[in-house]
């Protein structure tokens, strides 16, 4: 009897022993994973502005945390709907299907707007800014495969001015996404995500933050004279948003508040602190990162991008907006670390993509630049057909491709291949194309990593996309010639900063290349999950080991 009890004892003090020993080695992961996407940030606005931030906010993450200084989008084109789609699934438009922020659907004949969704309803508005999904995105997110991972107990949430830098992040299974309705103030959603807005979304909106920003104006938050790493405040390279406006300091909007159009403060400096005003209420009111499982908050800054398109990359403007916005990730990494714990989350911060230099002003000093009017091109595209083959045969040119009509082909009795290399000959002889392609060549051929037309491919969809793209030389662009815009296959819109910061995270740099699509396998192997179901990029060592 004896030896059984100490049997049963050493079976039970090893059993344990075990539960112990399995206890000491639980996976360790952070409680918060916070995404933020500064819109239109180029790499080398961090270097530019270096001397006048803070030691809070960009610098911080710099400093205490791991920076990849080579980071670039490996696709075309560059725009925001995209780009969002891509941090979060970890692949590109080819896959993840978000060709751009508009693209035109073939099986309609009509174009169709990436996140919109008639089948749901405003939240928040009477206005149909909430009718919003993320129906068009083809794979899954990171919150996504957050929420089947913790049997839909992890929170995820997202929040933006724009309606498609927060509903691409959130993805599809969110607790909430919320974007800023410029007719009436407020931060809105669509029943896609939920019936009504949460208290303290609610509670937010009563505060009426965008007319108290906008009745503040906007100057310069150091002397102008400092701003040295600009142009002069008045030149011909800047349109201000409202065309009555001249584009110089200081603004007033005045004529708006007594509009109640609240849709100017996304070209202020305050659409940015507004955005970070909701996501501190939403860290708090969700208690984010206080549960057991791992929760996410995606936080996109889309005044870089609004202020940017208006007055161009080296503007007082655009120099303004990030020393302000240096203030407002300060304020954020301190109420992480004080409410979470610096131990407890990850934050990364990138960009959606970069931006070109105003092309006016690179031709005044020399440098080559210009621009192309997608009207006229389009009109020649269809003449040149017409000439050819006896009719236009175009439905559609947009996002640097064209579309043709397959089934007139057909009735014609004319050879779609033909079609396609007569009309990349021509474009060729435009002025401003560098490159063309038919579909053919993007559907058939494999090109070499890095190269502009393997960039062209993986942004091509076969089943979304036209049946010719094609792409300008540097610094050419579809614009007016004040302000700027992106899309381009070259680095001064794919190479965007990347930063990692907080729990687990090693100080330090690397300027080997790295792709964009590399930041969800990443954070996916930092919560031990499975990678979003379209993942084409690879985990990066140097943050999380190997």
């Amino acid at each position: 009897m004896k030896k059984i009890i100490v049997g049963i004892l050493v079976i039970t003090n090893s059993v344990i022993a075990q539960t112990k020993t399995v206890a000491a080695t639980e996976l360790k992961q952070p409680k918060l994973v916070v995404g933020v996407v500064v819109d239109q940030m180029r790499q080398d606005y961090i270097y530019r502005y270096w001397n006048k931030f803070g030691n809070g906010g960009f610098k911080k993450l710099i400093n205490e945390g791991y920076f990849y200084k080579n980071t670039h989008y490996n696709y075309v084109p560059t725009y925001t709907g995209p780009g969002h789609a891509s941090i979060y699934t970890g692949t590109s438009p080819a896959t993840h299907g978000i060709i751009s922020n508009d693209w035109f659907v073939k099986e309609t004949g009509k174009q169709t707007y990436c996140t919109e969704d008639p089948n749901v309803k405003s939240v928040g508005t009477e206005s149909k800014a909430g009718l919003m999904s993320p129906k068009n995105l083809l794979v899954t997110t990171i919150g996504d495969e957050l929420k089947l991972n913790t049997n839909q107990k992890a929170k995820v949430f997202a929040i933006s001015l724009k309606d498609r830098s927060s509903i691409l992040p959130a993805g599809h299974s969110a607790n909430g996404a919320f974007w800023f309705d410029g007719s009436n103030g407020k931060f809105i959603s669509s029943t896609h995500y939920m019936t009504q807005l949460p208290t303290w979304v609610s509670d937010f909106n009563s505060k009426e933050l965008a007319k108290q920003y906008l009745s503040k104006g906007w100057n310069t938050l150091y002397p102008i004279a400092g701003y040295t790493e600009s142009l002069a405040d008045k030149n011909n390279y800047e349109a201000a948003p409202n065309k009555k406006d001249t584009a110089i300091f200081p603004y007033d909007y005045k004529v708006q508040l007594d509009k109640n159009n609240f849709e100017i403060i996304k070209a202020t400096p305050y659409g940015n602190t507004i955005t970070k005003d909701l996501a501190l209420a939403c860290l708090k009111a969700e208690q984010l990162g206080k549960g057991k499982q791992t929760d996410m908050l995606c936080i996109s800054f889309s005044s870089t991008d609004y202020v940017g398109h208006s007055y161009g990359p080296r503007s007082v403007e655009v120099e303004d907006v990030y020393l302000r916005l240096d203030k407002d990730l300060e304020e954020l990494i301190s109420t992480l670390n004080a409410t979470v714990g610096k131990d407890n989350y990850v934050l990364f911060l990138t960009a959606d993509h970069g931006a070109c230099d105003v092309p006016a002003h690179l031709m005044d000093v020399k440098i080559p630049g210009g621009y192309v009017s997608e009207d006229e091109l389009t009109k020649n595209i269809k003449t040149h057909c017409m000439n050819q083959f006896g009719d236009s045969l175009v439905l559609s040119v947009i996002n640097q491709q064209v579309f043709l009509n397959e089934a007139k082909i057909m009735a014609m009795n004319l050879n779609k291949l033909v079609v396609e290399h007569v009309l990349v000959n021509f474009l060729l002889t435009v002025k401003g194309v560098a490159e063309a392609y038919t579909s053919e060549v993007l559907r058939n051929n494999d090109f070499i990593e890095g190269t502009f037309k393997h960039l062209i491919q993986k942004g091509y969809n076969h089943v979304r996309s036209g049946n010719v793209a094609f792409s300008y030389n540097p610094a050419w662009m579809e614009y007016h010639n004040k302000g700027t815009t992106h899309g381009a296959s070259y680095s001064y819109d794919t190479h965007v900063p990347l930063l990692f910061f907080g729990s687990g995270i090693p100080k330090g740099s690397t300027v080997k290349k790295v792709n964009i699509v590399d930041i969800a396998p990443t954070i996916s192997m930092m919560l031990h999950m499975s990678f979003p179901n379209g993942t084409t990029g690879k985990p990066l060592e140097e943050v999380i080991g190997k």
